[in-house]
């Protein structure tokens, strides 16, 4: 009885957390269907199941994604994003993850002071301090250039957090014996941590991908030139097109959204278990 009793509540469970899963689903397939119709489609579907199935095929049913790519340079602006995106996670990472680790193994005056002096800075709102963001970065001359985008994103409280946690959980006995070798500081990071703390290095690449992948309040601050718009500019600018067709609006947001399943799905293993591996230390 006891093990019925265990096997029901499974199955509750896994069709409990399947219709949840489908519930949060259920946009992004409407997306990628209406991304198939014309406007007249959409509208008239919009109220019932068929929102969520193609009713009746287009002879060209990507006609959407045609439209969209020959009004705007969306291909450019994705290969914009992905260059620019590239650099922040290998240099932020970089940058992080070496400033995680002097939290978490070397010790140093006002150590524990300074780390809880980032951890604030993680509650400030990033809109209270664009404007001044934006003022050194026009001092700078950065304006307009790929570094006005870059250097801003490098340093990240939470992504310092994340890594801090994780090195904590590592055995320091591994990091002792290479250092009674005589292994540098630099090489000990490099050569032992550093292949040891993978899961949460994926989950922060994931997160960096994902947040300026989205982002578009800065780009739009810093970038004029139509030439360096990123993949959210490009695909703002279907909507100064009047009027406005969702069809190709569906199909450019579907567009945008394949990178971004495919980079987690790929990499999701790593992501739970950087999340896991980063509890509540001291």
């Amino acid at each position: 009885m006891k093990k019925n009793s265990i096997t029901i509540k499974k199955v509750i469970f896994v069709l409990f957390m399947t219709v949840l899963a489908l519930f949060f689903v259920f946009p992004l397939i409407w997306m990628v269907m209406s991304s198939f119709k014309n406007d007249a489609q959409i509208f008239k579907d919009i109220n019932g199941l068929s929102a969520f199935t193609i009713t009746s095929f287009h002879e060209n049913p990507f006609f959407n994604y045609q439209e969209v790519l020959g009004k705007i340079p969306l291909i450019r602006a994705a290969l914009n994003s992905f260059f620019y995106i590239t650099i922040i996670i290998v240099l932020g990472m970089t940058i992080n993850s070496m400033a995680g680790y002097a939290f978490a193994r070397i010790k140093f005056a006002k150590r524990d002071l300074i780390f809880n002096i980032i951890l604030t800075l993680m509650i400030i709102p990033v809109q209270t301090i664009m404007l001044p963001q934006f003022s050194i970065i026009y001092r700078l001359g950065w304006t307009n250039s790929y570094m006005g985008l870059i250097v801003p994103a490098l340093a990240n409280p939470l992504y310092i957090f994340l890594f801090r946690q994780n090195f904590l959980g590592l055995p320091e006995t591994i990091e002792e014996a290479a250092q009674i070798d005589g292994a540098s500081r630099i090489r000990i990071f490099f050569q032992l941590v550093v292949p040891l703390a993978k899961p949460v290095y994926g989950t922060v690449a994931i997160l960096t991908f994902i947040q300026y992948w989205n982002d578009f309040i800065w780009p739009v601050m810093v970038i004029t030139d139509t030439r360096k718009y990123t993949v959210q500019m490009s695909l703002n600018s279907l909507f100064a097109i009047k009027p406005v067709n969702y069809g190709n609006v569906m199909a450019g947001l579907t567009f945008i959204t394949i990178p971004v399943l495919i980079i987690f799905l790929c990499m999701q293993k790593y992501y739970v278990q950087g999340i896991a591996s980063t509890g509540a230390k001291n």
